[in-house]
């Protein structure tokens, strides 16, 4: 055998052998299913969760970008108690920051807007926390939809995804994840950084681009209105149900049509699982801060005779 081609049966010897390694490497003989177990399992083990963290939008439609900067802070204990807070820049405007909290100590949830300058009760966590997702930018439920067991129904991320497959191992700061990938019924594609080490959520990515076939969107019952009406604090009547129907299909015809572009992405820093007590969920409000019966007051209907009253927060 020449020299040449023992140099390149030894270059296909190697070749091989590094494709072999790295394929075990990559997925460690663990399928896509196992590794959403090992999250699930991880996230149910845990008695508490700490992160801090940011959220990053890129935004298209219509010719039009937007870039959304939000950071964020997220304190969990199981089995109802919860503090995520938020601070939010649309770039467009940097000096203009937008504030939000949702929390419980264990005896009531709440909801708080600092561009409105108010908070309220609300009914359950389910809603409290489903309220928040869209203006915290996802931060609300990610993670803390997996921690707490605040609904039967919801497993996000994983009950929407279609296709889980296990990409690639990267690094997320020092940490070495699996990134995990799918279609879902929400996204053309979402992606998650999954610590090899812990099983714990690192980073997570969706495109807001829509699946093929479009996003489904499933059909609300009758009870599930009601229950967001009063999640709302708002009276249930033949009207106020008349009004959040339409506000669900004009919702549903943006969704369909609105063609957005561009990700979202929302990485967990420093997280840890410390000891806390009630008096860590407890959230500071402004003062002045305006106490509602509603936040959501003239948005589905008639304001009849929903109080407000200014409070002192130091003494909240």
């Amino acid at each position: 055998m020449d020299m040449n081609r023992m140099r390149l049966t030894a270059l296909t010897a190697f070749a091989t052998t590094m494709l072999v390694l790295g394929t075990n490497a990559l997925g460690d003989d663990i399928s896509p299913n196992d590794l959403m177990k090992k999250v699930a399992s991880a996230y149910e083990a845990a008695k508490t969760y700490k992160a801090e963290g940011t959220v990053s939008s890129d935004i298209e439609t219509g010719g039009t970008k937007t870039k959304i900067e939000i950071s964020f802070s997220i304190l969990l204990k199981k089995p109802n108690q919860y503090l995520i807070s938020w601070s939010q820049k649309n770039m467009s405007t940097p000096d203009v920051v937008v504030s939000g909290s949702v929390w419980n100590d264990g005896t009531q949830p709440y909801l708080y807007m600092g561009i409105m300058n108010a908070y309220s009760k609300m009914t359950t966590d389910e809603t409290a926390l489903g309220a928040a997702t869209g203006i915290s930018g996802g931060a609300a439920s990610t993670i803390p939809f997996l921690f707490l067991p605040v609904s039967k129904e919801q497993q996000a991320p994983f009950s929407r995804l279609k296709d889980p497959k296990i990409e690639r191992v990267e690094k997320v700061g020092e940490e070495e994840c699996y990134v995990l990938t799918s279609p879902s019924t929400i996204s053309k594609e979402e992606t998650l950084w999954i610590s090899k080490t812990s099983y714990l959520i690192k980073k997570y990515s969706r495109s807001f681009e829509a699946p093929e076939g479009g996003v489904a969107i499933p059909e609300i019952t009758d009870k599930q209105l009601e229950e967001a009406i009063k999640g709302m604090g708002q009276e249930v009547t033949a009207e106020s149900k008349k009004n959040v129907m339409e506000m669900i299909e004009r919702s549903k015809t943006i969704i369909k049509t609105a063609k957005l572009k561009g990700t979202s992405v929302e990485i967990h820093a420093n997280v840890s699982s410390p000891e806390l007590d009630k008096s860590d969920f407890k959230f500071a409000l402004p003062k002045g801060t305006v106490l509602k019966d509603s936040l959501f007051d003239g948005i589905i209907g008639e304001n009849k005779g929903i109080s407000n009253k200014a409070i002192d927060s130091d003494k909240k």
